[in-house]
């Protein structure tokens, strides 16, 4: 990680989470912007590699900034960090692209653990957040009446082989590629390779909608979790 973004607008918090940035990759830059037109015009000429991004910001909503920034920085892991965890505010961070989703209540030890999961390939999801997940798309009629259909909704989730989605739902569980080529007997660039092909298939791009659409296809229950 080279540098960090965060999005916050409480200078207290700010500096709280600049800290635990620093505690989770040694050495990375973090520059902090408090509202959405400092991040716009931060990330114009900044590419960064990892965003913390607030929702409720002075002069609008964090989760619009998402996309901004993906597009600026295509590589960046876009993490929504905030204090609101319903399933609203969870679903269209994620379906905006966000990497992950975090809770401003969690634990140092937590946080930073979670943080750090995004070096071997773990979606950075608090705890409660990943159930959360869970329950809300293990049976189709909990969606949100206000929530738009998914990518994945508009594609051939029939054309999924059994081992892909047995790939899918062990990364819908928060494995690393390394423990899903572990229990699959399967080598590291083989496991890539099915998370690369399953993920055009759903036309998806990170490992937080690899949860929900395996939710969604009903791979992964409340139960399971």
């Amino acid at each position: 990680m080279n540098t960090a973004l965060i999005v916050e607008d409480i200078p207290e918090t700010g500096e709280w989470l600049q800290a635990l940035l620093e505690r989770a990759f040694t050495g990375v830059a973090v520059k902090v912007c408090p509202t959405c037109a400092a991040t716009r015009q931060f990330v114009k000429t900044n590419p960064v590699s990892v965003a913390l991004v607030d929702i409720n910001l002075p002069d609008g909503n964090g989760l619009d900034l998402i996309g901004c920034i993906r597009n600026a920085s295509p590589n960046a892991y876009i993490i929504t960090s905030t204090i609101f965890d319903d399933d609203e505010h969870i679903i269209t961070a994620l379906r905006n692209g966000a990497h992950g989703y975090l809770l401003k209540d969690s634990s140092e030890q937590v946080f930073i653990q979670k943080l750090r999961g995004i070096l071997t390939g773990d979606p950075p999801l608090s705890p409660s957040i990943a159930r959360r997940i869970l329950q809300c798309f293990s049976q189709p009629t909990n969606k949100p009446a206000t929530a738009t259909p998914s990518h994945a909704e508009t594609s051939d989730t029939t054309s999924l082989s059994q081992r892909e989605r047995d790939v899918l739902v062990l990364v819908a569980k928060g494995l690393s590629r390394k423990e899903v080529a572990e229990l699959l007997g399967l080598s590291g660039n083989t496991v890539a390779r099915y998370i690369r092909d399953v993920y055009q298939k759903l036309n998806i791009s990170s490992r937080a909608e690899a949860a929900v659409e395996a939710c969604r296809m009903g791979l992964v229950s409340t139960e399971a979790s």
